[in-house]
């Protein structure tokens, strides 16, 4: 049989606890989302946040989202340029489309392929943990809000994919990282920052389910998943 080692896609959720620094959650969430336009499968695509902060955070990623500049990618004053290509943009925007059916629309929601495939950055609020916003990847600069009323069901939602590449979990709670750690089904996990940039090797990097094989680029096991190990034995 021939081995697959694969690294695949990503729905990638930050979870923000009740006990967490509130202005750092929203600029994690900010910038894991829309870094690259969002076009990485390990980007920010869902924020779930217990009710109790909820408000809070989504306000303040929609300011942060709101000051972000697009434009040409050679001026450094931009933060964000295009998406890669016509098929990207219309996939996009299609999703755009049905976010709008099944959330709240905070800001974004536009897009311009006149000079380039620009789709300002987009936050979708009040969505189910079962729209397709929440559940599809969508690999732009799109993100969606859910609300989950305590910790342990924030977890529960943010397991509720297909995936399971990265996530990322903002609490001051020690007791809550440390569940995090055993329950949350991601190949690489953060805390109190966010869910993308993962150093090769000093972070190992490669998700579990249809995010791909868990092969983990970058780790010292890596090499082995390359060769064939052989038994061999004498007689004295």
């Amino acid at each position: 049989m021939k081995r697959l080692i694969a690294e695949m896609g990503g729905k990638d959720t930050i979870v923000v606890d009740k006990e967490a620094d509130l202005e750092l959650a929203a600029t994690s969430i900010v910038a894991s989302a829309f870094g690259f336009s969002g076009q990485k499968c390990s980007a920010c695509s869902r924020a779930v946040v217990v009710e109790d902060v909820y408000d809070q955070v989504l306000n303040r990623v929609v300011e942060l989202t709101n000051e972000l500049t697009q434009g040409d990618p050679t001026d450094p004053n931009n933060y964000m340029a295009t998406v890669i290509d016509q098929s990207a943009y219309n996939k996009i925007m299609s999703y755009i489309e049905i976010g709008k059916q099944e959330g709240k629309l905070m800001t974004g929601g536009e897009g311009d392929d006149s000079k380039g495939y620009f789709i300002k950055p987009t936050v979708f609020a009040d969505l189910s943990p079962e729209s397709r916003i929440m559940k599809e990847e969508i690999f732009g600069p799109v993100v969606g809000f859910t609300k989950a009323k305590d910790f342990d069901e924030a977890i529960d939602i943010a397991n509720n994919t297909e995936y399971g590449l990265t996530g990322a979990v903002i609490t001051n709670n020690r007791m809550n990282q440390e569940k995090a750690r055993e329950d949350f089904h991601v190949g690489n996990l953060y805390f109190n920052r966010g869910c993308t940039g993962a150093i090769v090797g000093y972070q190992p990097f490669g998700g579990f389910n249809m995010s791909g094989t868990d092969s983990k680029a970058g780790g010292p096991d890596y090499l082995l998943l390359h060769m064939q190990a052989k038994t061999t034995s004498e007689m004295y």
